[in-house]
C-alpha cells in the first residue's frame, strides 16, 4: 500500500507536467522517505555529510543558497488547498515502485541529525525537485546523472 508524506513549502511550480520544483521547510521535512532510488548510502562519517550538517546548523538561514537541493520521485503529488503543503504518494520497491530520495540522502540524514540534536533550523529552506511517476530505469538514470554531476563538480575544484 502506498505511503503518504507531507512536505511544507513556501512555494512551488511545475517545471514540466511531471516535475515540480519547490522551496521546502527543513524543520518539518520528512526524514523517513525511502532511500532505495539513491545510489550512495548516506554516511554520517563522510565529509559530504559533515559539510551539509555544518552548513545547516551554523547558518540555517543561508542553507538554501548554499545547497544544491534534494531530488525526489513520487507516484503522485497533491498540493493542499492553501498551496503550502505537498502531499507525496510514494510506492516503495516492495510495491513495484522506485519512489523516494533519488539524490540528497546525506542532506536528509543531516536534517534528521539536526532535529535529534535540537538545533533550530526553522529558518532553513531547501530546494526540492520532485519527479512524478518515474519508472525504475528512469529513476536510476536520474540518480546516476546526479552522481556524475557531483563527481564533475568535486573534480573541477
Amino acid at each position: 500500500m502506498p505511503k503518504n508524506w507531507i512536505i511544507k513549502v513556501d512555494n512551488y511550480f511545475h517545471a514540466k507536467p511531471d516535475c515540480i520544483i519547490a522551496t521546502a521547510h527543513v524543520d518539518t521535512f520528512p526524514t523517513d522517505l525511502p532511500l532505495e532510488p539513491n545510489i550512495r548510502e548516506p554516511n554520517r562519517k563522510s565529509s559530504t555529510y559533515r559539510q551539509i550538517f555544518d552548513s545547516l546548523t551554523t547558518e540555517p538561514e543561508k542553507f538554501f543558497e548554499r545547497h544544491s537541493g534534494i531530488v525526489l520521485c513520487a507516484n503522485k503529488v497533491k498540493p493542499s488547498r492553501d498551496q503550502k503543503q505537498l502531499e507525496l504518494e510514494v510506492l516503495e520497491a516492495a510495491e513495484g515502485g522506485s519512489d523516494g530520495v533519488i539524490n540528497g540522502g546525506h542532506t536528509v540524514l543531516a536534517f534528521d541529525s539536526a532535529k535529534n540534536y535540537k538545533y533550530d533550523v526553522s529558518e532553513a529552506r531547501v530546494k526540492i525537485t520532485i519527479h512524478i511517476g518515474l519508472e525504475e530505469t528512469e529513476a536510476k538514470d536520474i540518480a546516476l546523472g546526479e552522481q556524475r554531476d557531483f563527481v564533475r563538480l568535486i573534480l573541477s575544484h
